[in-house]
């Protein structure tokens, strides 16, 4: 079942490859396992650099949203500022926040 928070729809659409974008479901960041959450985090040190909090990178919300919608990593980068910074709260408010 959907989760109406991780619907996100864009402030401005996105075009790739052919094809536009509106929103995105990252619903699937609930069903990621700690073994894929490590590799994201492995991943994102080994784009970046060492970083004491991956969360909050750039490089770790597009690589995340990149697993969960089954997208190319490449279409995130393309996301207009405004979208960036709201994808990276999204992601990384759904991994540090408590609820």
């Amino acid at each position: 079942m959907e989760n109406p928070e991780l619907i996100f729809k864009l402030k401005k659409k996105t075009a790739f490859e052919g094809t536009e974008y509106t929103e995105f479901d990252l619903s699937g960041l609930e069903e990621l396992t700690g073994e894929e959450y490590g590799s994201l985090c492995k991943q994102t040190e080994n784009l970046d650099g060492e970083d004491m909090i991956p969360e909050k990178s750039l490089t770790f919300a597009y690589l995340a949203a990149a697993k969960v919608t089954g997208l190319p990593y490449d279409l995130f980068k393309k996301l207009s500022a405004k979208d960036t910074c709201r994808l990276r709260y999204t992601i990384s408010g759904f991994f540090l926040s408590e609820g």
